[in-house]
């Protein structure tokens, strides 16, 4: 084991023996959660503690943005982004400024599968909070103004990230991957189908979205569950008990056509993206993909394409893999920014690591450090308030169980190298991946030869 990984794994443990503290007849860092059904079938979890006089809140429901409508791609983005826009009789600037008062943070957010919501208010302040949480909830004004503001803000954040390789490279290749399928539409629209967008179409998915029996809740902190009960019964009745007309997303499979494509843009380095379909969470190879990403290039600077392309060649200043386990089945993703008069050799350095965890199977050594260090850091996930709500409306939004935090470290030590030779050979056959590089062509001379002379 590296002094780096010693590091790492020492600072780990340390923070889990300092911050989380046992709980009678659970694991020390398993969280006492308490699990009801609220009007309509809504799921909502409970983590009480009063160490600090905080309440969070996460409501996570099926309205992610592979469910906008065709032609008018960046509706969710829109609905989640006015969400502290105003509610029933109160304007965006009178919302927002009551919320600045009480120190009341009310935020949205569209991913690919779900909207989530965000919401933390001291607990002194919990019924003045709720209160403007249940209206925008429940009575969002989507006022015309608000949203000329909003469609613009998001052509702005457009136009910006079309000057970023990362961001092109990494648009491009969902693309790539996707196709037609929802998730290769653009996530913020374009500027073409936000100018479609009005007032109506905001409602229109809004009210399809926010229904009783695909709704999760999420509650942590200074909160009782008899109080937390009494708000969901007194303040979720009114809201449609009707399933939601959004359809699950569809799986997504691999076109097996792989393909290369290439973007000019004059930036000092070339942003590089492979990536094929991986898998979604309940997949039988989900824990084993953990283990073996973190192999990869999940690990930071313990991973092998940190080792390989970084440490011994100097190509880049940092290298990643990651896998998205989205419902339809999200994307692995492989991905560096290098000189441009490096691309090519670095193709090959990171086709090769792939190639070379799918054929050769992992030293039993490296396999046991690295689930040493997955499950001594997975207590990290849990040791705040905010961490807590949001991982617990994930586990709700995706069905994962009551138990998946308990059992997650031991399902991480069960898997072997043969599993990850499995899984490895599964998902990363190059026959299935997409190849994305944005940048200068090879041919320009702008940049010297060399190891990396800018950070990315």
């Amino acid at each position: 084991m590296s002094v780096r990984f010693r590091l790492l794994l020492f600072f780990c443990l340390f923070s889990m023996a300092t911050l989380l503290q046992p709980i009678e007849g659970r694991g020390a860092w398993s969280p006492d959660v308490s699990h009801f059904y609220g009007p309509g079938g809504m799921m909502v979890y409970h983590v009480e503690s009063h160490a600090n006089p905080l309440i969070m809140v996460e409501i996570l429901v099926p309205g992610g943005a592979s469910h906008d409508p065709d032609g008018k791609e960046g509706v969710a983005s829109l609905v989640a982004w006015m969400f502290n826009e105003g509610g029933g009789e109160m304007g965006s600037e009178a919302f927002r400024e009551k919320l600045d008062y009480y120190g009341i943070s009310l935020s949205a957010s569209a991913g690919r599968d779900a909207l989530t919501v965000s919401f933390s208010t001291l607990s002194a302040h919990l019924d003045v909070g709720w209160k403007m949480l249940m209206d925008a909830l429940l009575k969002p004004r989507f006022d015309p103004t608000d949203l000329e503001r909003a469609v613009a803000d998001q052509v702005a954040s457009l136009k910006k990230a079309q000057e970023n390789p990362d961001s092109v490279a990494s648009k491009a290749l969902v693309r790539a991957i996707y196709g037609d399928h929802p998730y290769g539409r653009p996530s913020q629209g374009t500027p073409e189908t936000l100018a479609a967008i009005g007032r109506n179409d905001l409602m229109r998915f809004h009210e399809m979205a926010f229904r009783l029996p695909n709704l999760v809740l999420a509650v942590a902190g200074d909160i009782t569950l008899e109080k937390l009960k009494l708000l969901v019964d007194d303040s979720f009745s009114a809201m449609n008990n009707i399933p939601s007309p959004l359809r699950p997303t569809p799986l997504a499979f691999s076109k097996n056509r792989p393909d290369r494509q290439h973007v000019e843009l004059d930036v000092p380095q070339t942003a590089i993206r492979l990536g094929a379909v991986g898998i979604h969470r309940h997949d039988p190879d989900y824990y084993a993909m953990v283990v073996m990403n973190q192999i990869l290039g999940g690990g930071g600077f313990t991973s092998r394409l940190t080792e390989e392309i970084r440490e011994k060649r100097g190509l880049t200043y940092g290298v990643f893999s990651y896998f998205s386990p989205l419902s339809g089945q999200g994307p692995f993703v492989v991905g560096m920014k290098t000189k441009t008069a490096s691309v090519e050799e670095s193709l090959v350095l990171l086709r090769r690591e792939l190639t070379r965890i799918a054929q050769e199977e992992v030293d039993e050594k490296e396999l046991e450090d690295v689930k040493l260090y997955l499950t001594g850091s997975f207590p990290l996930s849990l040791d705040g308030l905010s961490k807590l709500a949001g991982i617990w409306g994930v586990i709700g939004f995706y069905q994962r169980g009551l138990d998946y935090l308990e059992k997650w470290p031991g399902r991480i030590r069960q898997v072997t190298a043969g599993d990850i030779r499995r899984v490895a050979k599964r998902i990363l056959d190059l026959d299935r991946f997409h190849t994305v590089t944005v940048g200068r062509t090879v041919e320009d001379k702008g940049a010297e030869p060399g190891n990396a002379d800018s950070k990315p």
